[in-house]
């Protein structure tokens, strides 16, 4: 399941190799598709038909990128039906059902439950309705996994706490392990902070995600390890949020966290918080859209779609752009090869 929330992706090597373009919107003038026509996104034929959208938890995120598909499609002819499961497996297993048995076209799904979700995914199979999924590593094989790029954030944030630093004492505060995402993110970050040497003295999990229980762990940390500690990573910025309000006195650690939320926007520009990466939930919403119609008009896709993350400082905090203010930016897709990898490009 997503807990969404994440990121130049500037310091990532990439290749630069131009995959593919399709675009909708100003890329083709709004100009309806000629009859029978494949303009490379959408096509004739995906006229009527009906993609399937089943959400894990509401979310203004997800609102946003259910937005952006929706709207993708209706230039097509084509409409979006989305469920929500309310961070219920059964119930998302429930709504995929009733998706099947309202005979949708495609489906786009971002489990609760990965392992849960596996015997409905495979009646969809039998039925021959392509699968999109969204943040997952489970099952398959789907007609295309779209992937946000938490890896790079994880592996990326490492380093960067290291150049500020150096030997210095970090600690890490992580999410529950009931999310594949954050789990990858844990991962890259433990790996980029093996490799980069990285001092990481305690790691904590704040459960129950919020900035209360975040700014109690900042402050055991305050306790225990005063001015000595330099710096701290936070899974998302909620809790970058709480442990920025812990900081006082000689407790002034840098802070690196991964969202772009807008709420952790204001505490970049005044530096409390060092660095977030944010995802482009725009590029998630596109490729998404993308991928399903490709679907319905009987094209192929790469088999991953990733979204890269961006690193968001001081630097260069005003020129991100909210998810809220995405929602209405023209549809263009494109991609580029990045170590073997296919990764929409960025405008």
């Amino acid at each position: 399941m997503t807990v969404r929330a994440r990121r130049t992706a500037a310091g990532m090597v990439a290749a630069g190799l131009l995959f593919g373009l399709a675009a909708c919107g100003d890329g083709n003038d709004g100009k309806a598709v000629p009859s029978g026509g494949d303009d490379g996104t959408g096509c004739a034929a995906a006229k009527g038909k009906t993609v399937g959208f089943s959400e894990p938890l509401p979310d203004p995120n997800f609102q946003a990128i259910e937005q952006i598909v929706s709207k993708a499609l209706a230039k097509y002819g084509a409409k979006l039906k989305v469920v929500n499961a309310n961070l219920d497996p059964g119930k998302q297993i429930s709504d995929i059902n009733t998706l099947m048995q309202q005979q949708v076209d495609a489906l786009i799904a971002n489990p609760v439950d990965p392992n849960a979700t596996q015997g409905v995914f495979a009646q969809v199979r039998q039925k021959k309705i392509p699968i999109i999924v969204l943040d997952t590593e489970v099952g398959g094989p789907y007609f295309t996994t779209v992937r946000d790029d938490v890896d790079f954030a994880g592996a990326d944030g490492a380093k960067a706490l290291k150049e500020i630093v150096g030997d210095g004492k970090v600690a890490a505060m992580f999410g529950p392990n009931f999310a594949e995402l954050l789990n990858w993110e844990k991962a890259a970050f433990e790996a980029g902070a093996k490799e980069a040497g990285l001092n990481v003295v305690d790691r904590r999990v704040n459960q129950k995600i919020t900035p209360a229980d975040a700014k109690a762990i900042a402050e055991s940390w305050r306790q225990k390890y005063g001015g000595d500690l330099k710096g701290i990573w936070t899974f998302n910025d909620v809790s970058a949020i709480g442990a920025a309000s812990a900081l006082g006195g000689d407790f002034t650690p840098a802070i690196v966290s991964i969202n772009g939320q807008p709420d952790a926007v204001p505490l970049v520009k005044a530096g409390k918080i060092t660095a977030t990466y944010g995802v482009p939930y725009d590029k998630t919403g596109q490729a998404l859209a993308y991928a399903a119609l490709r679907a319905v008009c009987g094209a192929k896709v790469p088999s991953e779609i990733w979204i890269p993350t961006v690193k968001l400082t001081k630097e260069n905090i005003d020129t991100w752009q909210p998810i809220a203010q995405r929602v209405d930016n023209p549809f263009s897709i494109a991609f580029e090869k990045r170590e073997g990898k296919t990764y929409v490009k960025l405008d």
